[in-house]
């Protein structure tokens, strides 16, 4: 894959303005530039920087595994959290959210809402909403049946297949994606906001 020139140039008149590459994640700047009568100019710019969203990698090889990551999860989750479970059919996000209940003490039956779109969980003090998505089709059922509201700022909502509802999601604090080797899975853990790093930085070794 090609990568970008760290600073590219751009000219405004008869200055010459450096812009910083996002995969830097720092501005540089050109020399200066005179303009006709010999003075130096300035042009102030304001731009966001994008930055990458903090990751690391874990090996599950087994379901035992998976269900150890989910207990150790589960002791530092925080309400309002929007957790994106990504991977393929059977890559292990439902047992993952199993798991992860189970370790928040709820006793009851975990079923896959693959049917009924969302189910609804209290445990240990916390409101979780566990979709799948993998058979949401309809964009006018996302506000009819009251979805947009269960992302409230107090819910944990764990999505599975949250590409199925893209520009109708919240954006994400943090995403788990599960990518299937040949001898076992690997989890990848994503952080995208101040709180989703807060979550992934007290997660126990």
């Amino acid at each position: 894959m090609a990568f970008r020139q760290p600073l590219q140039q751009m000219r405004f008149g008869g200055f010459k303005v450096g812009i910083a590459d996002a995969h830097r994640l720092k501005s540089e700047r050109s020399a200066p530039c005179l303009d006709a009568r010999g003075k130096r100019g300035v042009i102030r710019l304001r731009y966001s920087i994008l930055h990458e969203p903090n990751h690391s990698r874990i090996n599950l090889p087994d379901e035992a595994a998976t269900t150890a990551f989910a207990a150790r999860f589960a002791r530092v989750l925080l309400p309002g959290l929007v957790i994106y479970l990504r991977g393929n059919l059977g890559a292990g996000k439902t047992t993952l959210v199993r798991a992860l209940l189970q370790a928040l003490g709820y006793a009851g039956r975990v079923k896959s809402p693959t049917y009924t779109l969302v189910e609804r969980y209290e445990a240990d003090g916390l409101h979780l909403r566990h979709f799948d998505l993998y058979r949401f089709r309809d964009a006018e059922e996302w506000e009819g049946s009251g979805f947009r509201d269960e992302f409230d700022g107090r819910n944990i909502c764990l999505v599975e297949w949250p590409e199925q509802a893209a520009g109708l999601l919240p954006p994400a604090d943090i995403s788990l994606t599960f990518e299937m080797l040949q001898d076992e899975r690997e989890l990848m853990l994503h952080a995208y906001t101040d709180a989703g790093q807060k979550c992934l930085n007290a997660l126990p070794a």
